[in-house]
């Protein structure tokens, strides 16, 4: 599944250009394998905190019901 178009990857690109003191460039970069990668990488850390923080907060209305969704992995 893809969640960044290679048009919305080369505009985050062209937008950091902020120079920055501990900068680590890179030459030869493609930065469109770069985004996939790093999104590939994040999406189960980040869709599990989110199913964890849904679980909180069902639990606070209905524990019966938490119970079943923390059951329910991302």
């Amino acid at each position: 599944m893809k969640y960044l178009t290679e048009e919305t990857i080369k505009q985050i690109f062209f937008q950091s250009d902020r120079p920055r003191r501990d900068a680590i460039l890179a030459d030869e970069v493609d930065i469109v394998q770069f985004a996939n990668n790093l999104i590939a990488y994040a999406h189960p850390h980040l869709a599990k905190a989110e199913h964890e923080r849904c679980v909180e907060i069902v639990r606070g209305m209905n524990p019966n019901v938490a119970t079943v969704l923390a059951e329910k992995k991302p």
